[in-house]
Formats: structure tokens, sequence, C-alpha cells
């Protein structure tokens, strides 16, 4: 195969999209990254290579929208007819382009030997009912997202026709797409690393207490995916023992602001019902603070067997934080051998040159 070039759409998962698409540019490829609306993101990401400023569940020839939507479709259909000419990869992420509506789009790049590529992240992929029967604790038992486990496996057998191979990115979709490949979250270590000024606005007031955060993103629309009622809980059951803890909880702030707080923080507390560590644990970890996160087996048997996580369910996530609140050292071995572990694993260069390896095998 020729040097690829590389188009990554169409949703935002965890800022994933964009750093592996930087990092492949950075290799030399061309390496583009489109959105159909990435309004209210954090400013990186709205300056993606393409954003249409439009939700695609705002179509409608209601006479009073079908002006904006007519002028959406004529954007998007210009796009994509260049977009066959432009790119040899798209690189799905969760979805394609006409979602669960139609595989008109798949069918046309498979006619035009396109590379296809399926990337999996979570929610996008986990069927309810799976995760609850086979965990005793699971992301979906107070979510309040509306699943439809027959639309995801409708799509999943749609993108398993098409698809020259489908990745997936977290541990427990591996029963939903044991077929996909496995690769590590990508971090950019350029840009989490401790920063030498924190800018006044994001300064916590200064404190004595073991700083403990949890961050969430937009936790009252998906409700308590992460367990966050089992750290609360624990938190302060530690508090009234006498132990000195500050608690914060972060929901729904700036992406630009994530590494300035983690900084200020002692112990990162990212989910006890998952199963796998997300995003958040390795943006912790690059810096170099210590994580608590709930693996599963699924998890244990795929990743390190020195990945330095402190493994805790909800039944456990107490002692795991007294242990850390107690033992300033391990805390800082613990951060230690989080960055190593980072820059080993999940450096986004390195993952960035994987996936460029793939593309170029024949997989089907």
């Amino acid at each position: 195969m020729k040097r690829p070039r590389i188009l990554h759409a169409p949703i935002i998962v965890i800022n994933q999209q964009w750093v592996i698409s930087r990092a492949q540019r950075k290799l030399g490829y061309r390496s583009d990254f489109m959105v159909f609306n990435a309004d209210g993101k954090e400013l990186r990401v709205r300056n993606c290579d393409y954003n249409f400023h439009f939700d695609r569940n705002d179509i409608s020839f209601h006479p009073k929208r079908i002006l904006r939507t007519l002028k959406f479709l004529l954007k998007f259909s210009a796009f994509f007819i260049s977009s066959l000419f432009k790119y040899d990869v798209f690189h799905f992420h969760s979805e394609t382009f006409l979602g669960s509506k139609s595989s008109l789009d798949l069918r046309i790049l498979k006619l035009l030997g396109k590379k296809i590529i399926f990337q999996y992240w979570g929610c996008d992929i986990r069927l309810k009912t799976i995760s609850q029967l086979s965990e005793a604790y699971s992301t979906c038992d107070d979510c309040i997202r509306i699943c439809q486990n027959s639309r995801k496996l409708r799509d999943n057998l749609t993108h398993l026709k098409f698809a020259d191979f489908r990745v997936y990115g977290g541990s427990d979709a591996i029963r939903m797409v044991p077929d996909a490949l496995y690769i590590p979250l990508a971090v950019d270590l350029d840009y989490w690393h401790p920063a030498d000024i924190i800018p006044e606005k994001y300064l916590l007031p200064a404190t004595d207490s073991v700083r403990i955060l949890h961050p969430f993103e937009n936790s009252s629309a998906r409700g308590d995916q992460k367990g966050t009622k089992f750290i609360k809980t624990a938190v302060e059951e530690l508090r009234q023992e006498g132990h000195a803890v500050e608690f914060i909880f972060l929901d729904n702030v700036p992406y630009e602001a994530m590494r300035y707080y983690y900084q200020q923080s002692d112990i990162v507390v990212v989910q006890l019902l998952m199963g796998t560590y997300s995003g958040v644990s390795v943006e912790a970890m690059a810096m170099s603070k210590p994580v608590i996160c709930y693996l599963n087996k699924d998890a244990l048997r795929l990743l390190p067997k020195d990945t330095p996580i402190v493994n805790a369910d909800p039944g456990t996530v107490k002692e795991a934080l007294r242990r850390l609140i107690m033992d300033k050292k391990l805390r800082e071995n613990l951060g230690a051998k989080g960055r190593q572990h980072v820059e080993e694993h999940h450096d986004t260069l390195k993952l960035a040159q994987q996936y460029i390896d793939l593309y170029k095998k024949d997989w089907r």
C-alpha cells in the first residue's frame, strides 16, 4: 500500500481522534479529523479539520428547518465526494457517516477499495445486559442514558461486514467485539506533564489535607456511571475517622484545565464500575498521580501485569483510599511508576505508528 492518507471521523470520544491524527501528522502522514458538530467541546477539537456545526439528529424537512438541513446535506455531500479522492483510509470512531440509517457510505468506500477501520471506546459497543450479567458491579446499573441494544447489535454486524479490521480502546468491550484488536489509549506526553506555572483561575486553595480528585464529564446526562456515590461515601467515612482529606468532584471542567487540577491533587479516583481504565486514568498517570480504578478480569488479562493502578471496587475503595492517604511514599512511588508506564505503553507517537502499520496490512 502506498503512503496512506487518513481521515478520522465522525465523532469525538475522550479526545482520542485528535491526538492520534495529530501524532500521525508528526510522523509525516496526511491525517485529518472530521466531526459533524464539535461545538461546545474544548478549543483544540473545535478547531478540527472539518466541523459541520450540525447535529445529524437535527435533520428535518419541516418548513422552518428545511433550509438549514438542505445546506448541511449539500455541504456534506460535497465533502464526502471529495474525500473519495483525498483519502485512502477511513478510520471510523464508533459510527459511520450515515450512522445506523444506511450502509451506503460503506458500500461506496468498499467498492472503491478504501481501507475501513472501526474503533470502539465503551458505551458505543457495550451491551447493558451483558455488562450487568457478567459483572458484580456494572457501569450500566445507574446509567440514565437510553441504551438501544438492538441498534448496537445491528451496527456491530454491519461494521463486521465492511471493516478491514476493528479496534477497541477499552478492555470492557472485548466481549462485544472478540474479533477486534486492542490498542491502548493514546496520550500526548508533551502536553500532559506538570506545568511550571498554574494559571491563577485554576489555582486551588492551599491545604495540608490529602486532596482526592474525582473527575466526571456531564454526570447529569450520564447518571452514576463511575460509582461516584461509593467514592463520596468512602471519603466521608474516612473523614469521620479523623483522616485529613479534601474531596474535589470535577464535572464538566474545560479540558485545558484538567492537567492543572491533576497537578494539585494527591490521589485520583477515576471509576469503580466500568472494569477498565479510561483516558482520565492515563492522563492522571502521565501527571505522576496515583490512580484508583476498578479493573475486571478481562482488563487484568489484557493489561501488563505491572500496570500501576490501585484496583478497587465499591466494596474495597475505602481501604484503598486509606492506604494511600496514610502512605505518602506509596503515593509518590505509584505516581512515578504511572508516568513511566504511560511513556512505555500510551505514547501517542508510538501508537500512531502502530495504526499506520495496521493500515498497510491486508486483513481481509
